[in-house]
């Protein structure tokens, strides 16, 4: 699937295909709002899900890897949080 593929889909049809060919990397929260941040194929698709209304909200691809950062830092936090080792 590439990206010009990815963004023809409709929102449901996208959610489809994170769960069937994506892997799921790692999930942030900010507010009211889970963020979920998946792999396919050759880009990143980050996923919106409002924990207030039970619904994603947005599906879009991650063009700024920077991004891509604030899922690291976060995970890093909360690891150093949890006292689990990193081998780095």
């Amino acid at each position: 699937m590439t990206k010009s593929e990815f963004l023809k889909l409709s929102m449901p049809e996208q959610g489809m295909e994170l769960m069937s060919n994506g892997k799921h990397l790692t999930q942030l929260r900010r507010g009211d709002f889970l963020l979920n941040l998946y792999f396919v194929s050759d880009f990143f698709v980050e996923v919106y899900y409002s924990v207030k209304s039970n619904a994603i909200t947005k599906i879009e691809i991650v063009t700024d890897l920077a991004k891509i950062d604030q899922y690291i830092d976060a995970n890093a936090k909360e690891n150093k949080l949890e006292g689990k080792v990193s081998l780095n």
